[in-house]
This record gives structure tokens, C-alpha cells and sequence, in this order.
């Protein structure tokens, strides 16, 4: 169904929506529609699917309808949506879903290389703030003391998962430069430099939607599901880090073990 210039025909596409069975609602025929033909190989990966108003138009549909189709194949790892370039076919096969244990500590490092994959941080932003109320007591600093902000990226085999904000005492984050950033743990680079131990963590997760800016970076879907994660990770020194991490809700899966006390 490919043309010789990788892009779908919209004719051809809108035939094999209308040829599947009624009684569905349109976006759902062309969802299934598109899955089909994706993960069957006739629409190949690397193809570029016609534009929302060329497709609705075809079908005769509103261009929302559309839009919800290609919303959920992209939450599913099927579709990149980029603005400009228009929706992409990135594989035949949604990505595997990743399970988290809340029963231990964790780190994405950590665990991105457990999976045996490459991980790697795109630096957005780093910045020396002054030490408000809030932070002083969450990182016992004085108010007023130095706390540096870190916002990154968290990539896995080129695949964005996470876009972490995490606050450090600027006394500890000196020691970490960007080229460190981007390719390792923050917590084994503390540990290395400073000597300290990293003990645990808490955390509150609640699930939330993605706005169209963090959408973007996680190349994602505007208002596709996502977790938003506090964490404050503690040393044997106390407290080292308050972060704000916004995980998507495709890939990840978050388990507890609960056993019963007798």
C-alpha cells in the first residue's frame, strides 16, 4: 500500500477501512484498519501516512475521528506524530511494556541496563536556584542555600521515557558535570565523588495526562496517560535529591509485592 515514495495512498487506505465489517465506529475501523495493515507488513515501516484533512476527507469524516485513530496507534508505539513531518510508521510491533518493582530502589540506570539496553540523558536545562521554604526543608538546607535543578531526558535504545526534574544541595550536584549526566547515574556518581551511601527513597505517584510541550519531548501524544513520580532519595548523610519524573503511561508498569504479616 506503500508508494514508491514511502507515502500511504489515502484512497487506497479510506477502501480498506470502508471494506472492513460495520457496526464499529469509524475510528475504531480505521484504527484496527491501520494496525492490521501495519503489523502485517503491507504498510511498511518508514511509510508516512496521508494528513488528518486529506484522510478525513477521503472518509468522510471529521478530522477529531481521525486524529483519535492515529492517537491511539501512537500510544501504542506503532506511530511517531511529529510536527512538521506528519505520522510516521516506527514498527510492526507495539514495544514491550516495562514492569517497575516498588518493592526495592531503583534508578533508570539501573534498570535500563538490567534490561540490557542502552540508556543515555538529553540535558534540557541546569540551573542554580536559591533555596526556598520548601526546598530547605525537603533537602535540609538553609533557606536561601544553593540547590541546582536538573531537567533531563531519560532515553532508552534512542526511545524517550521520562522527563526527570530532580533538585540536589548545590554542594553535591558540583561535582557533576554533563558529559556525567548524560551517560550515567546520578546516584553512583554521587557515591563515587562524595563517598556516600545512597540508602532509599519515597515516593507518590498519580497518573496524569501529557501536556502538548511534554508530549514533544517524549514523543508521545498530547493527553496520552502518563504517571507523575516525587521522589526523595535520602543518603546515610540525608537527604540528597527531591525529583519530579513524568513516566509514560504506555511503557511502564508499576507492581508491588504485599505480603501478608502473620
Amino acid at each position: 500500500m506503500s508508494g514508491a515514495n514511502g507515502e500511504v495512498d489515502a484512497r487506497a487506505l479510506a477502501a480498506a477501512v470502508r471494506a472492513h465489517a460495520g457496526g464499529v465506529p469509524l475510528h475504531s475501523r480505521l484504527e484496527g484498519t491501520l494496525r492490521g495493515l501495519i503489523q502485517d507488513g503491507h504498510i511498511s515501516t518508514g511509510s508516512i501516512l496521508p494528513g488528518e484533512l486529506e484522510l478525513a476527507a477521503q472518509l468522510g469524516v471529521s478530522r477529531h475521528t481521525v486524529r483519535h485513530a492515529l492517537g491511539v496507534l501512537t500510544n501504542e508505539g506503532l506511530l511517531r506524530r511529529e510536527r512538521g513531518r506528519g505520522t510516521t510508521v516506527v514498527s510492526r510491533t507495539p514495544p514491550a511494556v516495562i514492569e517497575r518493582s516498588l518493592s526495592t530502589f531503583y534508578a533508570f540506570a539501573w534498570e535500563t541496563r538490567a534490561r540490557g539496553a542502552t540508556q543515555h540523558s538529553r540535558i534540557l536545562d541546569r540551573a542554580i536556584l536559591a533555596a526556598d521554604a520548601t526546598f530547605a526543608e525537603r533537602l535540609t538546607v538553609s533557606p536561601g542555600a544553593e540547590v541546582e535543578r536538573i531537567v533531563r531526558v531519560r532515553v532508552a535504545d534512542e526511545d524517550p521515557l521520562v522527563l526527570e526534574t530532580a533538585y540536589l544541595p548545590r554542594q553535591l550536584s558540583s561535582a557533576l558535570d554533563t558529559a556525567t549526566l548524560e551517560r550515567e547515574s546520578l546516584y553512583d556518581e554521587l557515591e563515587r565523588h562524595w563517598g556516600l551511601r545512597v540508602t532509599g527513597a519515597r515516593e507518590s505517584i498519580r497518573p496524569i495526562v501529557l501536556s502538548r510541550a511534554t508530549a514533544r519531548l517524549l514523543r508521545a501524544t498530547t493527553g496520552a496517560p502518563a504517571f507523575s513520580v516525587e521522589r526523595t532519595t535520602w543518603s546515610d548523610r540525608g537527604p540528597i535529591e527531591w525529583q519530579e519524573s513524568i513516566v509514560r503511561g504506555d511503557r511502564y508498569l508499576y507492581s508491588v509485592e504485599l505480603p501478608r504479616r502473620t
